[in-house]
């Protein structure tokens, strides 16, 4: 593999997992604190049972980001094999 490709592919990789964890971040400090005190007027009353507690794009971050970064695990161990070969 080329120098430059396995370079460019690390620093895609990298960029990949700042956004994922940025995500991750956004949705668990951010977007979460804030809606938190809008849902918790309505526990418990029948309008609550209609809400969706979770906002659009933040359901599952957690599993989501988890598999982002076993993703890219997995491919940087393979470059690390296809590398050590030669």
């Amino acid at each position: 593999m080329p120098n430059w490709l396995w370079r460019s592919v690390v620093a895609i990789a990298a960029t990949t997992a700042v956004l994922s964890v940025a995500q991750w971040m956004n949705c668990a400090l951010v977007v979460a604190p804030r809606q938190w005190p809008f849902y918790a007027k309505y526990i418990g009353t029948d309008a609550g049972a209609k809400l969706e507690p979770r906002v659009l794009g933040c359901e599952d971050s957690d599993n989501r980001t988890i598999t982002v970064m076993m993703g890219l695990l997995t491919t940087l161990i393979s470059l690390s094999r296809q590398t050590s070969d030669k």
